[in-house]
């Protein structure tokens, strides 16, 4: 099976893919309301213990508090809350006996309403409930995952060969430091002692961050570590030989990227590419219309079937219809083949979307066991490369399969309610994905135009054949380029901002009334100007036709060069000469 990762960065979202033989697998958004917080590091606040529902709810500064269920707490709590009653917190400074660690006393007898507590996010918010947290602090590296406050090295159970293990163990044993335990994770199968050693020295580093916030102090809640993005950890926790290429539509990650794999896997480096063509990543690898479908209700199959995907308050339903498939065929013979088709694409779906807990998929009825076996055999093989743990029940007499899987994070259907990556359940209207992308190839075009047009004024500068005139006559050309190259991003970055008041300042009627009263006032000493603004007051000013610089042109005879610059706070603007750039008298 050919793997590969795909990412596509936009000025709203980051879009990651995993593409199995072709076809996408699965889908991940991520943009500044919704990031990634499974693996940050909170010093929490109880606010309250309820030995009735076995849990207790901290407060780590999101909208609801975070839900500790007592299963979630460590064995090694009593010493985890020694360690935040240090002085100057340090792991070495507590000693922690080897084995499993029994409490004498009861989860409801250690936590105290008010007390301050060290929690790590596993699961992220999901409707109305907030996170989920657990007491069991871990830091996962490349190979290494460690465990502070704990006293074992531990290998991963997918590594098969007992002398590899042996081998391994003895190796995180040597370099383990005290106060700290170490899980061998998987990837770590015949690596070497250096790149072993060079994991745990990043991730020691880690954990003395962590320490040295903690011994500041701080009032909880309070963020002591953010683990990485969602691009960092799909790259750190998938990428490897199965994969044959990394695809990044922007330099600045491809970079990163690139140096990352440089460093954990030399030899897979020549396997990151960036995209540099002109049409979207997501189209050139042909996921796009895949992309699109995930948002849909409604998913067709090949045969002419089609599915209903819809969630309730305490599950997902999926509905499996014939439609107009089954022409020439027997009802049996046809139910079975549509079953079959949908039970793969069911697979994939629930991979792409997401979806995690409680799943029902209502089939075609079947009246052979054979047949439900088929079904079923089908369905639970369509998940056998999912990282997510799955349980699938067989067929029951109504038709019905029940499915388990573990969830996370809410599905990207849930957060999102378009490609475009806007939360679903807002009240703003959703943009089409096609005008999203749309927009993408116009700032592209236009990157590629103002490109083309620099190193075109630079070559006739070199061939000096070429008149001052004609030179200045192109960089014009090349400023108004920039100017429309501003626009198309601030629209696309803040559409609604542009058209509303910033904070306390004025409305964006009365900054222009207050621009062209400027304009007015200073018309017979500066015929041509530089107005520097914020970009979302750019986009206001250039969404009319004609833009308000083209009004005040006519107007007044004043030539207004639009200059985006984000230090400019959106309530004002700054005036400067076009051709020194120095600022002009009377400028706000």
């Amino acid at each position: 099976m050919s793997k590969e990762i795909v990412f596509n960065v936009g000025s709203q979202q980051t879009r990651i893919a995993i593409v199995e033989d072709g076809k996408l697998a699965e889908l991940y958004i991520e943009n500044a309301e919704h990031k990634r917080t499974i693996g940050n590091l909170y010093l929490g606040r109880i606010r309250k213990v309820m030995p009735s529902i076995q849990a207790a709810f901290v407060d780590v500064g999101q909208e609801q508090d975070a839900f500790l269920h007592f299963s979630d707490l460590s064995d090694n709590l009593p010493y985890l809350l020694d360690f935040l009653g240090l002085k100057e917190p340090s792991a070495e400074a507590i000693d922690v006996p080897k084995g499993k660690k029994d409490w004498d006393r009861r989860p409801s007898d250690i936590l105290n309403r008010g007390q301050a507590i060290l929690v790590q996010i596993t699961k992220e918010p999901i409707s109305n409930k907030g996170s989920r947290i657990s007491t069991d602090i871990s830091l996962a590296g490349r190979f290494l995952v460690l465990v502070p406050l704990q006293n074992y090295v531990a290998v991963s159970r997918k590594i098969t060969d007992d002398d590899e293990r042996r081998r391994l163990e003895s190796l995180a044993s040597s370099l383990v430091p005290d106060g700290v335990g170490v899980i061998v994770r998987t990837v770590a199968e015949d690596r070497d002692a250096k790149s072993l050693d060079k994991d745990m020295k990043l991730l020691m580093e880690r954990w003395r961050r962590v320490e040295r916030r903690l011994k500041e102090k701080p009032s909880p809640p309070a963020l002591v570590h953010e683990d990485v993005d969602m691009a960092s950890s799909i790259v750190r926790d998938e990428f490897s030989e199965a994969y044959t290429r990394i695809v990044v539509d922007h330099k600045g990650l491809y970079h990163s990227i690139q140096s990352y794999v440089q460093a954990v896997a030399p030899q897979l480096v020549d396997r990151v590419k960036l995209h540099q063509g002109s049409q979207p990543v997501f189209e050139a690898v042909g996921i796009q219309h895949g992309a699109d479908r995930a948002f849909k209700d409604r998913v067709e199959l090949p045969s002419g079937g089609y599915l209903f995907i819809e969630k309730t308050e305490a599950m997902h339903v999926v509905d499996v219809n014939s439609g107009r498939s089954g022409k020439g065929k027997s009802q049996a013979e046809n139910s079975l083949n549509v079953n079959l088709e949908a039970a793969r694409v069911i697979a994939r779906q629930i991979r792409l979307r997401d979806l995690g807990g409680i799943i029902v998929v209502d089939f075609i009825d079947l009246y052979d066991d054979k047949d439900k076996k088929k079904v079923y055999d089908a369905l639970k093989a369509g998940f056998e490369e999912d990282r997510a743990v799955t349980k699938v029940l067989p067929m029951s007499d109504f038709g019905l399969v029940e499915i388990t899987r573990q969830r996370l994070r809410p599905s990207i259907t849930t957060t999102f309610s378009s490609a475009n990556g806007a939360p679903s359940g807002t009240e703003e209207p959703e943009a089409d994905p096609e005008e999203l992308r749309q927009a993408e190839r116009k700032i592209r075009r236009l990157e590629d135009t103002v490109k083309q047009r620099e190193q075109e004024v630079e070559r006739l500068k070199e061939e000096g054949n070429t008149s001052d005139d004609e030179i200045e006559s192109l960089r014009e050309t090349i400023q108004s380029l920039e100017a429309e190259l501003e626009a198309a991003r601030a629209s696309q970055e803040a559409p609604r901002e542009a058209a509303e008041p910033a904070g306390d300042g004025p409305t964006p009627e009365a900054l222009v009334d207050e621009m062209e009263q400027w304009v007015r006032d200073h018309a017979p000493k500066h015929r041509a100007v530089t107005l520097r603004v914020h970009p979302f007051v750019a986009a206001f000013l250039r969404r009319p036709v004609p833009t308000h610089p083209t009004q005040w042109f006519m107007d007044h005879l004043v030539r207004v060069h639009l200059e985006v610059d984000a230090e400019v706070p959106p309530h004002t603007f700054r005036v400067v000469d076009a051709r020194s750039g120095a600022a002009l008298p009377d400028s706000p």
